[in-house]
């Protein structure tokens, strides 16, 4: 018979287990062990900012896996605490009755959940208490029952919501089949009081020129951008990714004029997550997944740092990070500028780390090919290369001898990495004279760059050597100049 110190020794053993692995991240939040996947529920209410996620633990063999939706809040967007769960598979049934994503929803005077439970629908839960932590099931639930043949163009999945005045709007599923809608696309309703909903139509019609006609609109999350609306999503074909429309709003349809990216192949970012705070800021979180299995490590999956995203003067998509994490900066080390020639290649002392921000800038000169390296053993067994193609117009992260662990697999969603094509290709444009402005974060298995504001390069990589952390600088074809060179390292925000 299981006693409660067994309970106790177990859990001291995982917790040892986590402090020891040195790939865990120190800054990036992540659950204290298992997995999850899909960030939810983020709302900024009563001073503090609120994150939700789906927790996932297996449910016996050929069952669905238990989720519930894990609750978190920070006041300074660094250090969590915990909550109780906000959804916990309240309704009858066996235990795999699982939620799926969801949203907290924009513009409420009470916050609204609304999420999808499958084999029953889209449920609503609100709640009155002042930090959060207890939800009330509307009396209707499921208010969009998934097994109708009322809205056959419909695909009853991931919801999410706002309010219009006295009128509250939702999308609903992925994709849309009314003929001439195929593609990403999604379904608009709207209620006068959450619990009757009339189907309006597809919210927009994609564009071949954008995405292909396998994608879908996933997790999706609407709101007004600047002058513009943007429709910010998780997609499943052909690979798991976030992607976003900018464009105008108006009589209940959205009218895309801007496609982007913000993950690409080999990177493991989807799930995405935004909210609006006190200062006025969209404030984004995405789901980076592993290429470890969480049952050999147990754990799985991390979240991006908060981005800041903020329209251009010309309406486009600027990204950076959120300026709270300066304040686990520490141990300053400043570079001279320097400059390389044509095949050379430098290493920065001084700037040895695992877990660090590191800030520069690059300027091209007549180098067509260029960039840098991160956890670099010294002879290279282990190196991860960011190298800058200017004829190609991309960074190329290749990952290919980042780690000398050989059972890794990058799993994309349905797409997996095969040897020999660990590399992660991001279209950037350079413009004439133009030059490159650095801040990278890294931390332990994870790197993201934000790169001139325009864009973040997110990539987790696996080193096993403990003296894989040497940072070095490299031109194949001409002379670079390398100037504002500072490193931090960063403090810890995870318990273990």
């Amino acid at each position: 018979m299981r006693t409660y110190d067994d309970f106790l020794m177990e859990s001291y053993q995982v917790r040892e287990k986590m402090v020891a692995d040195k790939l865990r991240p120190k800054y990036h939040f992540l659950p204290p062990h298992g997995r999850w996947n899909d960030i939810n529920g983020a709302v900024f209410f009563n001073g503090r900012y609120h994150l939700g996620y789906l927790q996932k633990i297996r449910n016996g063999p050929d069952e669905r896996d238990f989720s519930s939706w894990q609750h978190i809040s920070s006041r300074d967007l660094l250090h969590w605490q915990y909550h109780t769960a906000y959804l916990d598979e309240p309704l009858e049934g066996k235990k795999g009755d699982y939620f799926n994503s969801g949203d907290v929803m924009d513009g409420m005077e009470t916050p609204t959940i609304i999420t999808n439970m499958p084999r029953r629908g889209i449920c609503i839960y609100q709640c009155h208490d002042a930090d959060l932590s207890h939800w009330t099931p509307l009396a209707e639930n499921p208010v969009i029952p998934i097994d109708t043949d009322e809205f056959p163009e419909c695909i009853i999945f991931d919801p999410s919501g706002w309010r219009e005045g006295a009128t509250y709007y939702a999308l609903i599923g992925n994709k849309n089949h009314r003929p001439g809608y195929e593609g990403d696309s999604t379904s608009l309703f709207k209620s006068k009081d959450l619990k009757q909903w009339t189907y309006i139509g597809p919210f927009y019609k994609s564009s071949r020129r954008w995405t292909a006609e396998v994608e879908d609109c996933a997790c999706s999350d609407f709101f007004r951008f600047g002058e513009k609306h943007m429709l910010l999503m998780h997609t499943h074909h052909p690979f798991n990714k976030c992607q976003y429309y900018i464009g105008h709003y108006e009589n209940e349809t959205f009218y895309p004029e801007i496609n982007g990216q913000l993950s690409h192949l080999g990177s493991m970012l989807s799930g995405p997550e935004t909210l609006i705070d006190d200062k006025g800021r969209r404030l984004f979180w995405g789901w980076i997944g592993d290429a470890r299995n969480a049952d050999e490590y147990g754990w799985q999956s991390i979240m991006t740092l908060p981005w800041h995203l903020k329209p251009t003067s010309d309406n486009r998509l600027s990204i950076e990070p959120a300026p709270e994490l300066q304040s686990l900066r520490y141990n300053p080390c400043h570079v001279e500028d320097l400059s390389l020639e044509a095949e050379q290649e430098i290493t920065l002392d001084g700037l040895a780390s695992d877990c660090m921000e590191l800030k520069l800038t690059i300027e091209p000169h007549a180098a067509q090919r260029f960039g840098l390296k991160l956890f670099c053993s010294p002879d290279l067994e282990e190196e991860t290369v960011i190298r800058y193609d200017t004829e190609q117009q991309a960074f190329v992260v290749d990952f290919e001898n980042a780690s000398t662990d050989k059972t890794l697999s990058y799993r994309c969603g349905r797409e997996v990495l095969k040897s020999g094509g660990f590399k992660q290709t991001v279209p950037f444009a350079l413009g004439d004279n133009q030059v490159f402005e650095l801040d990278i974060f890294v931390d332990r298995s994870v790197i993201e760059i934000f790169v001139n504001s325009e864009a973040c390069i997110v990539q987790r990589v696996y080193p096993t050597r403990p003296d894989s952390k040497e940072v070095r600088l490299f031109s194949e074809d001409g002379r670079i100049a390398v100037r504002n060179i500072v490193k931090w390292e960063m403090d810890a925000t995870n318990p273990w």
